[in-house]
């Protein structure tokens, strides 16, 4: 899965932004600016192994990742939180019973 995106010049800085993730960040230069939202996103991602690629189409950008999953759940997790709601609540929307997964003291 690819997410669009746009980089251009502001003032005297390069912004980056991928409107679906939520992301923006800027850079002194347009590179820069390419590589800074690749980070952010990967830190946002967090997942083992999972490196994410952005890269320039014409005026915009088009970002992708080795798991593709990631990037799907960081949009679903951005959706989410911007609609301002928990996982529980999402869970009664769509009818589904919450699942907690247990891991040692640990709960998910």
């Amino acid at each position: 899965m690819r997410f669009s995106g746009r980089i251009y010049k502001d003032d005297k800085f390069w912004l980056a932004e991928v409107p679906m993730l939520d992301a923006m960040i800027q850079g002194c230069t347009r590179v820069e600016a390419l590589a800074m939202i690749e980070n952010l996103l990967e830190s946002l991602v967090y997942r083992s192994g999972c490196t994410v690629t952005a890269r320039f189409k014409n005026e915009d950008l088009e970002v992708s990742s080795s798991d593709p999953h990631a990037l799907i759940s960081l949009f679903l997790r951005r959706q989410r939180e911007r609609s301002g709601l928990s996982l529980s609540e999402v869970a009664v929307r769509l009818g589904a019973k919450l699942r907690t997964i247990r891991t040692g003291n640990f709960i998910a």
